[in-house]
């Protein structure tokens, strides 16, 4: 099995940058991004949507400050788009910028508002043409695009994003093929992620809402936080390195 994301592997907890940095940048910006990787985070998090017209872009929000629905809109509009004084993104751009300069992601993929089916392989195929497939770990709400993508493309990394405690965490995400589960702050218990680690999947926690927490004592693989920096200081580093 593949397990380049595992703590056994590196010997200690990865830091993600959630949604580029956005402790320091607007989130999902390419000064977000950037930031992220200059503090020497292991992976950066961000969101992705698709345009109208199939074009893969970076954005948390499923509308626009000025109410569109971003899914509604072509690429020629968007990119004339704004916000917080920064341009929205294009993923193959990020794809190639993380390719030349070394850098890890996580692309959680907003499935919600696009046709079943349509983003995940419009993501990929850019993967494929940008040589960034390992380099990419895909994260999904939704578990049944999840699935498909694992029967589909098996060598590729996922993860499962929860907004709950499973009552059996092995089995359910074996049933879908994840590689990785986000598990919250709040809601798991030390024998969950034994269980997890049992089962040959790793675990990343975010959310972290309790700065007083000993989070270097929990035995997740990532921790998803928007600053870095401060991650690194929870964990009991010096500074973040890269993989």
């Amino acid at each position: 099995m593949n397990r380049p994301f595992f703590k056994s592997v590196h010997g200690r907890t990865l830091i993600e940058s959630h949604r580029g940095s956005i402790g320091y940048a607007p989130e999902n910006s390419w000064s977000a991004i950037k930031h992220g990787h200059r503090l020497g985070a292991d992976l950066i998090e961000v969101d992705v949507q698709m345009s109208q017209d199939g074009v893969p872009f970076l954005r948390h929000k499923a509308q626009l400050p000025d109410g569109r629905w971003c899914h509604q809109c072509t690429w020629e509009t968007l990119k004339t788009v704004q916000v917080e004084n920064e341009p929205l993104p294009r993923l193959d751009d990020i794809l190639a910028w993380a390719r030349e300069v070394g850098a890890y992601l996580s692309l959680d993929l907003k499935t919600r508002f696009t046709p079943e089916g349509q983003l995940a392989p419009a993501v990929i195929k850019q993967l494929a043409r940008t040589g960034t497939k390992e380099r990419v770990m895909l994260l999904l709400l939704d578990h049944q695009e999840l699935l498909h993508i694992k029967k589909t493309h098996p060598d590729l990394m996922t993860r499962a994003l929860l907004r709950g405690r499973l009552h059996n965490y092995p089995d359910y995400l074996k049933s879908i093929g994840a590689d990785c589960v986000n598990i919250a702050y709040d809601l798991f218990r030390p024998a969950d992620i034994e269980e997890i680690h049992a089962a040959g999947i790793a675990v990343a926690m975010g959310g972290l809402w309790n700065l007083a927490a000993d989070i270097a004592s929990f035995d997740i693989d990532i921790f998803s936080h928007d600053d870095p920096a401060e991650a690194s200081r929870l964990l009991g580093y010096e500074a973040a390195a890269q993989p």
